[in-house]
This record gives structure tokens, sequence and C-alpha cells, in this order.
């Protein structure tokens, strides 16, 4: 008892310890000191805002005056880290200006959208009911690089917290790579053999601030994870999501292993590939009643 007390208490304090020292600082410690991915992280939550209060329907008029010193201290380091960040800062200042003191919109930082119409209730039905868990795949049949490339594009819908996009894909390709990557999570044993893609989810840490961030990154990965499955099932490829619920340790090893960097949590794996065409089993995965999971208020 003491010794798996003690194990809980090991593994919490090295998570403290990592993002104490990755994540980025809060508002009130901006500063022109900020670089690299906390610039980024804060120039991002700032130009983020004023899009955010000019899509209401009646933004406050005046707002943002804080918002508006720290981009403006922080717009000419933008620069150091990406044109498009300082882009984005200088095209937030000058739409809450023109709101402010003019009143007026931007259709740049703010611009219309149109209601989507509903899928065919059919079609939606279908595409939920056909995604399942595959733990068989045709190992002759290679995943072609461009519908990865693709799912990971449209998976960058996801929303997250400020539009920080915090997510990261790894992928390895062909037998070798994927069987060394999936050999470090354990779920994957009797099916590894016919995988022949794997892709590894992780998050930036350096893109969260602050202890009332330090659960976020899990929950925009797993928002992006989930995402993404369904875009590769959408582009018609067969996938099973590998959870990663192991100690620092054996994320340490697959840092190592597959060069990830220390400062990107690992959310999870993801067997990638085509099914048999001939047909394969699938796991019953009976869902719980509506009345379980819905509660009205």
């Amino acid at each position: 008892m003491m010794r798996r007390r003690f194990a809980m208490g090991a593994e919490f304090a090295r998570d403290y310890r990592a993002y104490r020292a990755t994540a980025a600082p809060t508002d009130d410690a901006a500063s022109t000191e900020l670089t690299g991915i906390h610039l980024e992280t804060q120039v991002t939550k700032d130009y983020h805002r004023v899009e955010k209060g000019l899509s209401l329907r009646s933004p406050k008029h005046p707002f943002g005056d804080a918002v508006d010193r720290r981009l403006e201290m922080l717009v000419p380091a933008g620069a150091s880290i990406d044109d498009g960040y300082q882009a984005f800062a200088v095209d937030a200042r000058e739409a809450l200006a023109g709101w402010n003191t003019a009143g007026s919109l931007s259709d740049i930082v703010s611009p219309m959208a149109a209601p989507s119409d509903a899928i065919d209730p059919a079609l939606l039905e279908q595409f939920f009911a056909t995604r399942h868990s595959v733990r068989d795949f045709d190992e002759h049949r290679p995943v072609d690089p461009r519908l990865i490339d693709e799912a990971v594009r449209l998976a960058g819908s996801t929303p997250s917290v400020c539009n920080r996009q915090a997510a990261r894909v790894h992928v390895f390709e062909g037998a070798e790579d994927s069987a060394r990557i999936l050999a470090h999570q354990n779920g994957n044993a009797g099916f590894r053999h016919h995988v022949r893609t794997v892709l590894i989810v992780t998050v930036e840490r350096g893109l969260f601030a602050g202890a009332g961030e330090r659960n976020q990154r899990w929950i925009d990965g797993g928002l992006f994870a989930m995402t993404l499955v369904w875009a590769l099932h959408g582009l018609g490829l067969s996938s099973c999501m590998l959870n990663w619920s192991m100690t620092n340790a054996r994320t340490d090893a697959l840092r190592l292993e597959a060069g990830i960097p220390a400062s990107e949590d690992v959310i999870c794996l993801i067997a990638v590939g085509h099914a048999p065409a001939d047909g394969y089993r699938v796991a019953r995965s009976p869902k719980r009643p509506l009345s379980q999971v819905l509660t009205r208020h």
C-alpha cells in the first residue's frame, strides 16, 4: 500500500515539475522578455481575445485596453517567432481600434459566416455507426501518405483553447518502424505485426499557461485525436486508438524511441491502415443507453 502511494506521489510530483518548468507565464507576467513558444502563446491568446470579442452579437464598446497594451508591447517581438503571428496581432489591434473609435467591425478578424445545412440523417448515422476500432489490417496494402496529410489537415479544425492549436502528430511508416513504436504500448501485441502506419498524437506543453490550464492540454489533445480519427474514417482508412496511460519512465522511453521533444505530452497512439477487403471482426463494444449519458437540468 505504501509503495503504491509513494509511486503515485512521485508521478504527480514529476508532472508538476515538468509543467512548472515548461508552461507559459500568465497574462500578468507578460513582458518583452518572452521568447519562442511562450511569446507565441501570449500573442495568440490576445489576438484571439479580440477575434472572440468582435464575433459577439453585441460586442462591448469599448473593450480590450489590457489586450491592446500587451499586443503593442509584444508585436515587435512577434516577428522573431513567425511572421504570421505578428500579422494576426496587427490585424487584431487594427480591428480593435476600428471598433473602439468608430464602431466598425472587421471582416478580416471577425468574418461573416452562413449556417451550414444538416447532413442527411441516414448518412450521418451511417458515418458514425461504421467507424470501429480495427485490429486486423491488410499489411499488403500500404497507406497513402497523402491521406495522412489530409486527415491531419482536416483535424486542424478541432477547437482548442484560445486557438492555440497545441496538438502535434508524429508519423511512423513501414513494418519495422511501426513495430518498434508499438512495442512501447501494451494493448496492441495481438495485432501489431499487421500495422504499417502508426501516429503518435502529442501536445506542446509550452502553449498552456498557469495553474488553471494544467489539465487543458489533455482536453485539447483528446479533442484533436478524436477529430483525427473521424477524418481518417471519412477518408476510408481504419484505425485503432491506443491509450497512453503510462508512467513518466515509460513516456521517456517512447520519447527517446520516437524522437519526441521533452516539451510534448503524449496523448495516444493510433494504428492506421486498410481493413481486409473480405471482412474482419470487431469488438462488440455495447453502448450505454441515452438515459445513462444525458441529463437534462
